[in-house]
């Protein structure tokens, strides 16, 4: 990437860095166009490759932004002291809430980029998903889910725990405000944290029933 990059204005870098990024969250890598990027943002072909060099080198300079942008949020908002799992995916939630308010497709981006198969996008990407992934599975491993010891019941309270949060992004991220998507997250989150716990006062056979039966 060209340094001067650095140089625009940041109203222009932040221009620039949102058209590429949703270009990219909504296509992928092989099938996103420079050309909707200029249309996205209006700036001209020639300059994103003035810049950037190739669709290959823009794609790796917002995928290293968007993951540095998002660990830095992460490390601002969520407590490390924090042991309880439903509060701890409050705050990554509060945390992606934030980010959507600048750049409201970098969230989706990120999780776009976990599907991508190109050998070149994954070589040159690879040091900054390991540190992505490192870091998210650092933040939901050390939750811990009150009353529920067994370790198969956590990982199906924490998979069902993300189905509905990302059944509730896929409906209403760009429908309506952040604050608004992340009030409804927090709500459900508190819902399942509150079943979990009156879950713990019935029988582990009951218990699983319940969960396999929203999990399913």
């Amino acid at each position: 990437m060209n340094d001067k990059f650095f140089d625009l204005s940041r109203e222009k870098q932040d221009r620039m860095i949102n058209g590429a990024i949703e270009v990219f969250a909504k296509n992928g890598f092989k099938h996103a166009s420079t050309d909707d990027m200029v249309k996205a943002v209006d700036v001209s072909k020639g300059l994103w490759f003035h810049y950037f060099g190739s669709k290959l080198g823009l794609y790796t300079f917002v995928y290293g932004y968007s993951v540095k942008y998002m660990i830095l949020e992460l490390s601002s908002v969520v407590d490390a002291d924090e042991k309880n799992y439903f509060e701890i995916m409050k705050q990554i939630e509060f945390a992606k809430m934030r980010i959507r308010k600048s750049y409201p497709y970098m969230t989706l981006f990120l999780e776009q980029a976990l599907t991508e198969t190109d050998t070149d996008i994954l070589e040159q990407t690879a040091e900054d998903r390991r540190i992505f992934q490192e870091k998210m599975t650092g933040l939901i491993k050390s939750g811990e889910i009150p009353g529920v010891v067994d370790k198969a019941r956590r990982e199906k309270i924490k998979r069902m725990t993300q189905y509905t949060i990302d059944g509730i992004v896929r409906d209403k991220a760009f429908s309506v405000e952040p604050e608004a998507v992340y009030r409804e997250i927090r709500n459900y989150l508190e819902l399942l944290r509150d079943m979990v716990t009156a879950g713990s006062n019935v029988t582990k056979e009951e218990q699983d029933l319940m969960i396999e039966s929203v999990a399913s």
